[in-house]
């Protein structure tokens, strides 16, 4: 079963349907490799499934928890610009 999954998460990472997997894929990738990374993206997509199972309802990447919702109106004014840069160990005038 599992060189199964592994097939189908490395086709849904190189697919342009899924963005949201694809975008954790490269992600997990840059920090764990690729095999942690593809053995993360099998475990999400038989989540998904069994969910899709359990509920009897159509596949939707959002309700499924597999989005990132961001707030696109989350600005950060100059002084906290600033004061994080401090904490992280930058010099600032």
């Amino acid at each position: 079963m599992k060189p199964f999954l592994v097939q189908v998460a490395n086709a849904v990472v190189k697919s342009d349907k899924h963005p949201e997997l694809r975008n954790k894929y490269l992600k997990l990738k840059k920090r764990r490799g690729h095999r942690k990374a593809i053995s993360a993206i099998c475990r999400r997509l038989l989540v998904s499934v069994y969910q899709v199972l359990r509920k009897q309802e159509d596949y939707n990447p959002v309700l499924q928890g597999l989005t990132e919702i961001r707030n696109p109106d989350k600005t950060m004014s100059v002084q906290d610009a600033v004061r994080f840069a401090q904490q992280h160990g930058f010099n600032v005038a």
